[in-house]
């Protein structure tokens, strides 16, 4: 019975040592290799190079990635420049907006509108009512010149004599301009007028209040992050692959920043009133607090801080 199974099974092909070639490379170069060396005196140059690097204690190949550092020269560069930049943003303006003052003023055109004789003058003086209607026509006529005879209506008129004894009706009226006064804030700034800004802030709602001291929690880590990324480049101790290991716990840092901003704009989602009149405060902070005041009141300097930790941030996964 033995018998009839075995031979029933498949035989087995006998194992040709040849065939290891045909995965060799993973069929990129099928078949057999042939001489690596072109003679035997590259060959035996070869051999003691090797040899010679044995003696030195080197185990490893030339030119492989486990000799590359962890952190190029350029990056430290970098890195370096951004730990910079990130120093100098606290002194640019991090918050900024505009305040509006309307400011009237008293505009006395010296334009002739029409002329009358005396006699006529002192009828019209004496009767307001004619004058009114005189008023009234000569503002009509104005218009039809091109002046502008709302403006003129709403004026107070008056009667003017000459030197040839002739008056003019004249209009004195009132001009409103707009003075637009832009106002900025520097995060250094902030931090100095926490006295004074940071009552109203923290006596307001609680999107308010929490934003502001997440604000205050993200300028500390700008001058935490810039001091110990410029240590860990340069002052910290060890072989390359521990300051590399060091650097990368640092820059991880730099993600906490981002998330504060975006949770600053979830909190300003809820919105917030305000404990403080608005009334002559800038136009970014509105009525009441929301999105648009979160992102109206940062600046050109927090926008450039917040590249500076993405920048760290991202290194930080490639290391």
């Amino acid at each position: 019975m033995a018998e009839k199974e075995e031979k029933g099974k498949p035989s087995q092909k006998a194992f040709n040592p040849d065939d290891r070639f045909r995965y060799l490379g993973f069929d990129i170069k099928p078949g057999k290799i042939g001489d690596l060396f072109k003679s035997d005196s590259e060959k035996e140059s070869w051999v003691k190079r090797v040899i010679e690097r044995r003696r030195k204690g080197v185990r490893t190949r030339e030119h492989n990635t486990l000799e590359e550092p962890r952190v190029a020269s350029y990056e430290r560069v970098v890195l370096t420049i951004t730990s910079l930049v990130l120093i100098a943003s606290l002194f640019l303006p991090w918050f900024s907006g505009y305040h509006e003052t309307v400011v009237e003023t008293e505009v006395v055109p010296t334009e002739e509108v029409a002329a009358i004789p005396d006699s006529l003058a002192e009828m019209l003086m004496a009767d307001s009512s004619a004058a009114d209607s005189l008023t009234a026509a000569v503002v009509e006529e104005t218009a039809d010149a091109g002046a502008d005879a709302a403006v003129t209506a709403n004026g107070r008129t008056v009667l003017e004599k000459d030197e040839a004894g002739f008056a003019s009706i004249t209009s004195h009226r009132k001009k409103k301009e707009v003075v637009r006064e832009n106002m900025s804030l520097s995060a250094v700034g902030a931090i100095g007028a926490l006295g004074s800004i940071g009552g109203m802030v923290f006596s307001s709602g609680f999107a308010v209040m929490l934003t502001g001291i997440l604000m205050i929690v993200y300028m500390l880590i700008c001058i935490a992050l810039a001091v110990y990324t410029l240590y860990s480049l340069y002052g910290a101790k060890g072989d390359e692959d521990t300051k590399a290991i060091k650097l990368k716990s640092v820059l991880r840092l730099g993600w906490i920043p981002v998330i504060i901003y975006v949770g600053g704009i979830f909190l300003s989602l809820f919105g917030g009133t305000y404990s403080f009149d608005t009334v002559d405060m800038i136009a970014q902070i509105g009525t009441s607090y929301g999105t648009s005041t979160y992102l109206g009141l940062l600046s050109s300097g927090f926008y450039i801080s917040l590249a500076c930790f993405v920048i760290s941030g991202a290194k930080s996964v490639e290391i």
